[in-house]
């Protein structure tokens, strides 16, 4: 103060100085995340296509897409299949349209699908890191959080994808984040808008909100009800146990969530008079209907296989470490909930811990209740368990909580820079250029579904349509003149899977009824015009890529 008056510094001034400086500091706490967003984008915009190999789901997917557009139909299913029996609803609807949006402005390649979850999985770090801001409140923290979540391989693996996961993992946060700055209370409550003041009983309409949210995640995926689960979860705690809940507000959430159901249901109906037996029928082969003792034990089986990588096409990323880490958080986030006693429930990070523990057992119970168990649907857990973890240190001192989310940063870097050096190829390019020398893009021909991205749509008859040829009492050669294929594309992963039968038969069906038939049909009726190797594609069952050379042989049909 005494060097202030020698200098005969001006009070006003100093006072303005520090305003300069408070206002560059917020300037810089607002860029960093927005520096760690769009790096995240841009960063993956490159390896879109790289990182992981192409999967047949995704072609099946955008295949549906593309057979919807052309014949302006919802009713419409994937000419792809033409024994596999398909039936149309509308629980994917959504996502079919975004799909076709796309396609009309980036065309008809891997990259414009992927491109839609990478810009999903961006949207959804910041939707993170706006709730890490809320549970935080602290941008330091903050910063942190969203970037733990953007150097996940996991989450990165999702986000490029081009399956609908990353889509309700965006729309979860976006539910979350509106529970908690609309509803929850105790918490810094965003975007008052205009019609809120204009609804008499403004806090019921965001229940039903919340709910609308909800429900467009049935237009995405069946596992809407896994991002549903949570808040059904909490409300009926709050209305059973907390009374914090009218029971008018319980109501409007639910019967929102129901009649939404009903409004897809409807829709499917519509397309398909018998939707619930053709939907339970497929259900029932992915083993939604087993007995829910025997769904508890798959969940096990379930967590083992995530942190063993074994699966069957699905490529799973390296989460060992982070499923470890997982049951730390949930051990010492358990710890401090009974230390509590539930006493302090009013208190917001007990509050906090509590619901984001209630929304993972939720999530669980959704796993059980589904019953189908897809590795890729692991990554609903992971925005939670990360927003978990910066709860529970965000009170500690400032060096512990810097090397506990450094050094968990840290431990994600090493993982995604290793994982990404490994796993990031070319070879999907190249394997469609391959078959580019020999075979026509608009022929008729037998082929696997992941390179459906080279051929003209109604020119590829994929694999699976095999297992149905006794059903509908055709030969192998009825089926090829039936359709007037021209080529056929064999993989020697043909061979492998029916030498190991019946351990892959989930893949394409029981091959060995036909499999004779096709190889004397290859043998008389069809000439060998091209041969080559893709240790990435030429056999899809994750555990036998690149551990050799598999050919694929093109065959011309005589």
């Amino acid at each position: 103060m005494k060097l202030i008056e020698k200098l005969k510094i001006p009070a006003a001034k100093i006072i303005k100085l520090n305003l300069n400086q408070l206002s560059k500091n917020y300037q810089l706490e607002k860029l960093i995340p927005a520096l760690i967003i769009s790096g995240f984008f841009l960063i993956n915009l490159i390896i879109l296509t790289k990182f992981p190999f192409i999967h047949s789901d995704e072609a099946w997917l955008s295949g549906l897409s593309r057979q919807i557009a052309a014949t302006h139909s919802l009713k419409s299913t994937e000419s792809f299949f033409d024994l596999m029996p398909r039936h149309p609803h509308a629980i994917k609807i959504f996502f079919h349209l975004i799909q076709i949006s796309f396609s009309k402005i980036f065309g008809y390649h891997i990259f414009t699908f992927r491109l839609i979850s990478l810009l999903s999985g961006t949207a959804a770090l910041y939707f993170f890191y706006r709730i890490a801001q809320l549970i935080t409140a602290d941008n330091y923290l903050s910063n942190l959080a969203v970037l733990t979540l953007a150097v996940d391989i996991h989450f990165i693996y999702s986000s490029h994808l081009a399956r609908q996961e990353i889509i309700l993992v965006l729309i979860i946060l976006i539910a979350f984040y509106y529970f908690l700055s609309k509803i929850a209370p105790g918490f810094k409550h965003k975007f008052v808008s205009y019609a809120d003041h204009k609804v008499k009983n403004h806090f019921n309409q965001k229940h039903i909100n919340l709910a609308l949210i909800l429900v467009t995640a049935i237009g995405f995926h069946p596992n809407a009800l896994i991002i549903a689960m949570p808040f059904i979860f909490i409300y009926n705690w709050q209305l059973i146990f907390k009374n914090n809940l009218k029971r008018q507000e319980y109501l409007n959430f639910m019967l929102t969530i129901a009649l939404g159901g009903a409004f897809f249901i409807l829709i499917s109906l519509s397309l398909d008079s018998n939707f619930f037996s053709n939907y339970s029928n497929y259900g029932n082969g992915l083993g939604v209907f087993a007995p829910f003792s025997v769904k508890i034990s798959r969940l096990i089986d379930f967590y083992k296989k995530i942190f063993y990588r074994i699966s069957g096409t699905y490529y799973i990323p390296p989460v060992k470490l982070q499923l470890i880490i997982f049951l730390l958080i949930t051990i010492t986030a358990c710890y401090k909930l009974i230390k509590m006693k539930l006493s302090h429930f009013n208190n917001k990070n007990t509050k906090l811990i509590f619901y984001f523990l209630i929304s993972l057992l939720a999530i669980n119970f959704a796993y059980i209740l589904i019953g189908r168990y897809n590795q890729t649907s692991i990554i609903f857990i992971f925005p939670f368990y990360y927003l978990l973890f910066f709860s529970l240190i965000k009170n500690l001192k400032f060096k512990i909580k810097t090397l506990l989310s450094g050094s968990l940063i840290i431990i994600l870097c090493l993982t995604t820079f290793i994982t990404l050096k490994a796993d990031s190829s070319n070879n999907y390019q190249l394997y469609l250029k391959n078959i580019s020398h020999s075979v026509p893009a608009q022929t008729k021909v037998l082929a696997n579904l992941n390179s459906a991205y080279y051929f003209s749509r109604g020119s590829l008859f994929d694999y699976r349509n095999l297992a149905y040829l006794k059903q509908n009492k055709l030969s192998f050669a009825d089926y090829i003149n039936k359709n007037k294929i021209k080529y056929i594309i064999y993989p020697e992963e043909m061979d492998y899977i029916y030498q190991t039968r019946p351990t892959w038969n989930i893949l394409y069906g029981n091959l060995y009824p036909y499999y004779e038939q096709l190889q004397l049909y290859l043998k008389e009726n069809c000439h060998l015009i091209y041969q080559f190797s893709s240790p990435t594609y030429g056999n899809r069952i994750v555990s036998q890529i690149d551990q050799k050379n598999w050919s694929i042989k093109i065959y011309l049909v005589e």
